[in-house]
């Protein structure tokens, strides 16, 4: 009773905010609210979103405490528990929002891309989504083109069902190479498989990538060709082209169907090198770009130089490679040697002396094409 007779003496009373202002001031930790959770989803590592989430709440609170306690010493009386009601019910409700979203975008990349790259990407993908764009985009890949080699005839004498369980058998086994260094599987066409490396997230060293995938494919099924033979009554061989250089890589298609897949001259030119293996009588074989770009990663690569060829939609010649390994190249250097000086002699239009030189190394395959 004296405080109230000393307030009504001195006039010192407690102004309660005008409703208008205090509808603003909740309207506003609302916003504030809000935006603690899209200011912690900007963040671009998950600490600094952790530091976020925690922080800010703690410091906004704090300060709608002191400004309220503030105010009510100079006689003016701020709605404390509603203003701390309504950031708290605003910010976790965009906390929810964020969390369950996040979830349903996890769950879609996960669910495109599971079948397509290998589980490093997608957890790439998963912290970067911003990294996987609608639409297409210009990179540079590493392609890949694989086929099997006689794959007609091996399919009609076999029935549908122990077709489809080759096909699954040797798809699942280079699959699982493919993605284990880091590529993207764009399609199956039958017996074929494409590929390329550097898409949708970034691949270090993919040019490398792809040639380790290629020579490992070949190797796997080099260690399964026995039982393939008991199995199918013949040797199974895959070709397989190899090249580098600028695509167009994204979700193409149309409104209602599309598929996360690339286009462009590169794309072209490894398809036709995965053909052209059957006119050298190879099976893997590469474009100068990715032999280029893969020797500067590692310069104790082995390779032979094919030769030149037209392809279609190139004005010039497009020089062509076999990657060697090293037991490869060692049991069969000297047959190598004699190929490179066959080759040169060609080249300069010594066709009677390059023949003599290729007929010495007749089991040698790539030699016959030429003259």
């Amino acid at each position: 009773h004296i405080t109230l007779l000393d307030n009504l003496l001195n006039k010192q009373f407690i102004h309660e905010t005008p409703w208008y202002i205090s509808l603003l001031w909740i309207l506003a930790l609302t916003v504030l609210g809000v935006f603690a959770i899209t200011f912690s989803e900007k963040q671009k590592s998950t600490k600094n979103s952790v530091l976020t989430i925690i922080l800010f709440p703690t410091i906004s609170l704090s300060a709608i405490f002191l400004l309220a306690y503030g105010l009510f010493a100079f006689g003016i009386w701020l709605p404390l528990v509603v203003s701390i009601f309504a950031f708290s019910a605003a910010f976790a409700l965009a906390l929810l929002f964020s969390y369950s979203h996040e979830g349903k975008q996890r769950r879609f990349i996960k669910s495109a891309f599971k079948q397509y790259v290998s589980p490093s990407v997608i957890e790439n993908l998963i912290q970067n989504p911003e990294s996987l764009k609608l639409g297409g985009e210009k990179r540079n890949l590493s392609i890949f083109f694989s086929d099997i080699q006689g794959f007609t005839s091996i399919s009609e004498n076999m029935e549908p069902e122990e077709l489809t369980e080759f096909l699954n058998d040797f798809l699942t086994e280079m699959s699982n190479i493919i993605l284990e260094y880091g590529g993207t599987i764009d399609k199956y066409e039958g017996d074929a498989i494409v590929a390329f490396w550097n898409a949708p997230t970034d691949v270090e060293n993919h040019e490398l990538c792809a040639l380790q995938a290629a020579l490992k494919c070949q190797e796997k099924l080099e260690e399964m060709r026995a039982a393939y033979t008991y199995r199918l009554g013949s040797p199974v061989f895959m070709r397989i082209g190899l090249n580098a250089g600028n695509a167009v890589v994204g979700n193409l298609g149309s409104r209602e169907r599309f598929d996360y897949t690339m286009i462009g001259d590169s794309v072209n030119l490894a398809a036709r090198l995965e053909g052209l293996n059957k006119e050298f009588g190879t099976y893997t074989m590469c474009s100068k770009s990715l032999k280029e770009a893969a020797e500067k990663i590692n310069p104790s690569l082995l390779w032979r130089e094919l030769g030149r060829v037209a392809v279609v939609g190139k004005k010039t010649a497009v020089t062509v490679y076999e990657p060697l390994s090293k037991a490869f190249y060692s049991e069969n250097k000297n047959i190598f040697d004699i190929f490179d000086q066959g080759r040169e002699l060609f080249y300069k239009g010594n066709f009677k002396e390059a023949k003599e030189l290729f007929s010495s190394i007749i089991l040698d395959t790539p030699w016959r094409t030429r003259l």
